[in-house]
């Protein structure tokens, strides 16, 4: 059932040079000068009709001779490659919507989580899922299901030069997961023969959990554990040295390195009592920086006051697989609501709950302490603010007859031209699941549409002008992101490009230009998780310095914004934030 329209899926297209150099053009226009972009004119005109021809021939070898797609292959290496660090970088966060029963005590919040997880587990590994499908209005095709078997029992294990994804075996009789608390790691034995216990078994393993770790301390240094979790949030080079040197010192850290490899999920129990959504997105986001195994896909989070997360790893899985998983987590639970004796039926026997073990000299020991410190101090240099926007929402801008996402996007676009009196770069993820092993197009919602709609709303224009420049941009916003949906995109195209010129000692000049560094460097990185699949907030890091990342849901009648970056007035962004959605709002009413 999962993989049923696997097989009759198109591979994503390869655009001709030709059509992905117009659009290039495009995308960088509004951010040159009139002597800029004539000079980067001519650049394109020298590549489409020189080298380019060549490299281009050579990727239509690679799309016809695949088996997955021309862009997959040298992503999946890009990903693995990567030498930074993994938290707020390129890891993302979310806050989960409460469950239904707000009284429930920690350890009934999380047993109830593990056991609704494993039932998405078991689906996945029997491949009974049903196979997602796009949107009605985009046909309501089927989409590639690759991704799922990327959840769970996957670890990302660094390398020197490259790190590897370990994938456990599915044929194991007794499947774990592993359970942090205070730095400690925990092995709890979940499933049996595809088994799964009752709640009210694992809420009993969960409490165990929580008492052996009630003397722990760092006052209590016999039985204060090392943050060894903390080494997975340095770089990657570093921390695939000291990882190696921890397995080479004892079989116990060798099997306690494979247990946390192996297991299908982490479940991270942290002391901390978030209060407002700021301090929630912070904790889903990085938290502490040890309380965590940030190699890991889905690593599932509980604060002591009951507000729970989610942190992902996402170099096999994007936001998409996310969703869907809350979204039978979701469903599941409102059976459960209906029989609340299903549960009670398990005759599952667990075993108690192991604390891993670990063996290390003082060389290592100061190493963690090294990498705790590194990890603060890299925290520290973000920020991370939420605007939780009330005035409206999807239905009020459907109700307007405008698109929510274009709305959303041009409002980002014109605070930032307010607090920096200039346009810039803006990246939106949108997804080419409809293809066979389609994951993400680099959208650029900048246009030249978008641009006069900013300097109409940052003059004396008309009512009516403004409006025409709304119409207009988000006319460009919808018929960008349509087609980046259908694989026709620049970045992915030219970055395919870049990587066989490199490799051949070629160096183009359209990749050397001003205008390729600007495209490449977006100082606005969105993505958007949609409404209703049970996540209040979506947070993730910027990937310039200078820059924001911002991860936003349209509910139906408000807008949550989770703002990161390296104290880049981040606070008084959001405030034009907010007066640019209320302005647009003003706009899209005056033609009523």
């Amino acid at each position: 059932m999962m993989y049923q329209y696997q097989d009759s899926l198109p591979k994503l297209p390869l655009p001709t040079l030709e059509q992905t150099c117009k659009l290039y053009l495009e995308m960088v226009a509004p951010m040159l000068s009139e002597a800029q972009l004539k000079y980067t004119q001519g650049v394109v005109k020298d590549f489409q009709e020189g080298v380019g021809i060549k490299l281009h021939h050579q990727l239509e070898m690679i799309a016809n001779s695949t088996k997955t797609s021309y862009v997959h292959d040298y992503r999946e290496e890009s990903f693995a490659q990567y030498r930074g660090i993994l938290p707020i970088n390129k890891n993302f966060g979310v806050i989960l919507s409460p469950i239904a029963q707000p009284e429930l005590p920690v350890p009934g919040l999380v047993a109830t989580w593990i056991v609704d997880t494993l039932k998405f587990y078991l689906k996945i590994k029997h491949r009974e899922l049903e196979p997602d499908r796009d949107s009605p209005r985009s046909g309501n095709q089927p989409m590639c299901m690759i991704q799922y078997d990327n959840l769970f029992g996957w670890n990302r294990i660094p390398g020197i030069k490259v790190d590897k994804m370990f994938q456990a075996a599915k044929d194991n009789p007794k499947e774990h997961i592993i359970i942090i608390r205070k730095n400690a790691f925990y092995l709890l034995e979940v499933l049996q023969e595809d088994k799964i216990p009752a709640i009210a078994d694992v809420e009993e393993q969960i409490k165990q959990v929580l008492e052996s770790s009630q003397g722990t301390t760092p006052e209590n240094t016999n039985s204060y554990e090392p943050a060894i979790g903390a080494l997975t949030a340095i770089e990657r080079t570093p921390w695939a040295v000291l990882r190696q040197g921890i397995e080479a010192l004892s079989p116990e850290n060798a099997r306690s390195l494979e247990l946390i490899d192996s297991a299908l999920f982490i479940v991270c129990l942290d002391e901390t009592t978030p209060t407002d959504l700021v301090s929630a997105s912070q904790n889903m986001l990085h938290g502490d920086g040890r309380n965590r195994w940030f190699d890991k896909p889905l690593q599932i989070i509980f604060t002591d006051n009951g507000i729970s997360g989610i942190n992902v790893e996402h170099v096999g899985l994007d936001g998409y697989v996310i969703m869907r998983y809350l979204h039978e987590v979701n469903q599941e639970r409102k059976k459960e609501e209906k029989d609340i004796n299903t549960q009670a039926q398990s005759t599952l026997s667990l075993t108690p709950p192991t604390k891993l073990k670990w063996k290390l000299t003082p060389e290592i020991e100061k190493s963690i302490q090294d990498a705790e410190a590194q990890v603060d101090s890299f925290i520290a240099a973000h920020e991370t603010l939420v605007l939780d926007f009330q005035e409206f929402g999807r239905n009020f801008i459907k109700e307007q007859r405008f698109s929510p996402d274009a709305i959303v996007q041009l409002a980002f676009q014109l605070a930032y031209y307010r607090l920096r009196n200039k346009v810039d770069s803006v990246y939106e993820s949108v997804h080419t699941r409809r293809f066979k092993y389609g994951r993400t197009e680099a959208m650029r919602s900048l246009t030249p549409e978008s641009l006069e709609l900013v300097k109409a709303m940052t003059s004396d224009t008309a009512g009516e002008t403004k409006y025409q420049a709304l119409k207009s941009a988000v006319n460009a916003h919808t018929s960008r992101q349509k087609a980046a949906q259908q694989g026709d995109g620049v970045d992915r195209h030219f970055a395919a490009l870049r990587r066989l010129a490199t490799a051949q000692g070629i160096t183009p000049e359209i990749f050397q230009d001003k205008a390729f560094q600007l495209l490449g460097d977006s100082p606005i990185c969105t993505s958007s998780l949609a409404a209703g699949m049970g996540i209040d907030l979506f947070c993730f890091g910027q990937v310039v310095d200078h820059g924001y990342g911002i991860g936003y849901i349209i509910k139906p009648d408000s807008i949550t914004v989770n703002i990161t970056s390296k104290y880049q007035q981040t606070g008084e962004y959001i405030k034009l934030l907010q007066e640019s959605l209320i302005d647009l709002a003003t706009v899209m009413k005056s033609s009523s």
